[in-house]
C-alpha cells in the first residue's frame, strides 16, 4: 500500500473504533479489528498497528500486530462493503 493510502487506512481504522472492521493483509490473513493503537518508528514510512487492546472487544478476538503497508483490503463485515482496498484506490 502506498504511504498516502496507508495513512488513509489508519485514519479509517481509528474512526471505526468500537465497530468491527475486517482487515486483509498481504500474507492472506483477515484480522478482525475493534480498536487500534499505533505509532511510527524513526525512519519508517509506515505505522505499526496493534489491535484489540483497550477497551477489550465484545468478542474473543485476539490482539494482533501489523504494519499499515501490509493492508490490502478493509471491509465492513456487517454490510460486506469494501471501505478501502486495491479496487477502491
Amino acid at each position: 500500500m502506498k504511504p498516502n493510502l496507508a495513512d488513509k487506512a489508519l485514519q479509517l481504522l481509528r474512526a471505526r473504533s468500537g465497530v468491527r472492521t475486517d482487515v486483509t493483509l498481504t500474507d492472506g490473513r483477515t484480522v478482525p479489528v475493534w480498536n487500534v493503537a499505533w505509532g511510527r518508528d524513526i525512519g519508517d514510512d509506515y505505522d505499526h498497528v496493534t489491535t484489540n487492546i483497550s477497551p477489550a472487544p465484545p468478542t474473543e478476538d485476539q490482539v494482533d500486530f501489523f504494519y499499515t503497508d501490509e493492508i490490502m483490503v478493509i471491509v465492513d463485515p456487517e454490510s460486506g462493503t469494501v471501505l478501502l482496498g486495491s479496487d477502491r484506490e
